[in-house]
């Protein structure tokens, strides 16, 4: 049967690289949140003038042209 096998500590520039690493992904992730965020904020803007009812033209503007 396999032995299991001992990991050994993480040396100094492998904790570095992976300190790195989860910086980028961190990064990527902020990035996309505000991308979806501000999707959202657009679309939720553009829903909630469908559903506003039209405003009627003015009335009066009309009897002054």
């Amino acid at each position: 049967m396999n032995e299991p096998t001992r990991r050994l500590p993480l040396q100094g520039q492998e904790l570095i690289s992976l300190a790195q690493k989860l910086a980028r992904d961190a990064e990527r992730h902020a990035i996309l949140s505000a991308s979806l965020a501000s999707q959202a904020d657009r679309l939720m803007l553009t829903g909630l003038r469908l559903l506003d009812p039209p405003i009627p033209p003015n009335k009066e503007a009309r009897l002054r042209s």
